[in-house]
């Protein structure tokens, strides 16, 4: 995720995933609505002192050349993301079932489902196609989205994960 890719829609802000900041699951840009939660955290002031690249790493180290070409480095995406994984393993996720990072979108859709978020919107903002081709008709708009997504509960502090998939 890239600053440049935090934008301002209508009165709410949206992310726009995209190929060009990193790997999509379906190779094709997408905007999501962030949640407000993550907005009265910070997030927006985060993006704005940021600036434009990478919010999550600092592109510059991934400039170092490379000593030995039979260790080659991981990405500063990648150490970011075992970053990330760690710290979630540290707040009380240990469920070893589970991937820290992988497992956002299956969370996204469990809690998504119990709120009652429609199957056809939580598939936009996930980024899953949908299961039938009449239901890939009149795609939820962003505004549709954004709605949604207030069903959400903000994720109180001392979150602990312990049941399996």
């Amino acid at each position: 995720m890239r600053g440049v890719d935090v934008q301002a829609r209508s009165g709410f802000h949206v992310m726009n995933i995209t190929p060009e900041a990193g790997s999509t699951k379906t190779h094709a840009a997408r905007l999501v609505p962030i949640h407000e939660h993550l907005i009265e955290q910070g997030f927006i002031e985060f993006v704005r002192r940021s600036g434009s690249g990478p919010l999550f790493y600092n592109p510059r180290t991934d400039a170092v050349k490379q000593s030995d070409p039979l260790k080659p480095r991981r990405s500063r995406a990648d150490t970011a993301r075992a970053h990330l994984s760690s710290w979630v393993r540290g707040i009380g996720v240990t469920d070893p079932e589970l991937k820290p990072t992988h497992a956002w979108r299956e969370t996204f859709k469990q809690i998504a489902d119990r709120v009652g978020i429609i199957e056809k919107i939580h598939d936009e903002i996930t980024g899953h196609a949908q299961k039938t081709i009449g239901r890939g008709y009149g795609r939820p708009t962003v505004e549709d989205m954004a709605e949604a997504l207030k069903k959400i509960p903000a994720i109180q502090s001392g979150l602990r994960h312990s049941s399996r998939r």
